[in-house]
């Protein structure tokens, strides 16, 4: 039994975040298609009793750090690869983001066959300063030199990497995320719509954590000057480590601007199928996990013009500029949105599944 440990996530399934997302979609298809691996992803949330040790085939195992941003995830990783080392001695270890990729040297160190998956230029957001943004900066560093196989989540990072790192260029390859949200038989939670007030067509949708690079201030700022709106303007998510933007944000809640929080499940297909339209204001990405999930719903979706939002196929017609108030208001006093469909879009993401994701992983770790 080849054994894999995997670094990066929180905890799955059901935790905010897009690396927690990919986590709790891609192992259990890669477990399935590939028992020949042992998987171990290792958690930073203590398990309230022993169901919660293991999902879909998957060992979780607990490790112990600080709740400290910027020091959570960075001693959650070294403690996980030194506990990997000591008790389980992996032939794999797949660490999930830059930070995490900050030790891809200790992970060769162990002998260990060492992948990082970039999920983002994680550097980029404001939040990061001083030692926090150089740290990041080196852990990009070390995992483009140190790793077997850097995974690229997009081929807009991987493009990125081949310019300002080339010397390994041929350690990268572009595996994009699967993304999709299985509609084939949904049915609708009427809970989540009447809890909310929200009426099937008369609201527009914006999905993803609370924080700057978002953009959320940008698209309430322009909903705001719509004196009469057509629609409602309701927002999923939640902020972490992000207390004070948050608390900005949502003290414009209103009776049509509605804040949701963090949903999942039947809840979260629920709003994306019945919105008018989806929009993504975001200035940064790797890979956009929430417009994918969109696409797999078939409803309109308008986003920044922003490389990794291009690669979803969908028409000129469907982007803005990023910052652009005035062009996101354009687009929300609109009546009708059907111009920001696609059916090319949609069957490019029909193609996009997670297990066509986990099969390109079992490729890659068989190659190693």
């Amino acid at each position: 039994m080849n054994k894999v440990c995997v670094v990066g996530a929180r905890n799955v399934p059901d935790f905010i975040g897009g690396i927690e997302t990919v986590c709790a979609k891609l192992y259990p298809e890669l477990k399935n298609i590939a028992p020949e691996f042992a998987f171990t992803l290792f958690t930073r949330v203590k398990p309230k009793d022993k169901s919660e040790e293991t999902f879909a085939g998957l060992r979780l195992k607990y490790i112990p750090t600080v709740d400290i941003s910027g020091l959570e995830n960075t001693l959650h990783t070294l403690f996980s690869i030194v506990y990997a080392r000591l008790f389980i001695h992996p032939k794999i270890m797949h660490l999930h983001g830059i930070g995490p990729g900050f030790f891809a040297p200790l992970s060769r160190l162990f002998g260990f066959k060492t992948v990082v998956t970039h999920h983002a230029i994680d550097y980029e957001r404001p939040k990061w300063r001083g030692f926090g943004r150089a740290f990041l900066v080196q852990g990009e560093r070390n995992a483009c030199r140190f790793a077997h196989r850097v995974v690229c989540v997009s081929q807009a990072i991987k493009e990125d990497l081949d310019v300002r790192f080339p010397k390994h260029a041929e350690r990268y390859i572009t595996i994009r995320n699967g993304g999709s949200l299985n509609f084939q038989e949904h049915i609708d939670s009427p809970d989540i719509l009447q809890t909310y007030g929200l009426s099937r067509g008369k609201y527009i949708l914006a999905v993803g954590r609370l924080e700057q690079t978002k953009a959320y201030h940008e698209l309430i700022a322009a909903y705001q000057k719509i004196e009469h709106p057509n629609y409602k303007l309701v927002i999923c998510g939640v902020g972490i480590h992000a207390e004070q933007y948050v608390k900005d944000l949502t003290a414009n809640a209103s009776e049509n601007i509605i804040f949701v929080g963090f949903q999942h499940g039947v809840r979260l297909r629920t709003l994306y199928i019945n919105t008018a339209l989806f929009i993504h204001t975001s200035h940064m990405e790797g890979f956009c996990l929430v417009v994918s999930e969109a696409l797999s719903a078939g409803v309109p979706i308008a986003l920044t013009d922003i490389p990794p939002h291009r690669e979803f196929r969908l028409p000129e017609t469907c982007f803005f500029p990023a910052g652009d108030t005035q062009a996101i208001e354009t687009i929300l006093r609109q009546d009708d949105f059907s111009e920001y469909q696609s059916r090319e879009a949609f069957e490019h993401q029909y193609q996009n599944t997670w297990l066509v994701c986990a099969e390109k992983h079992k490729e890659l770790y068989h190659g190693l």
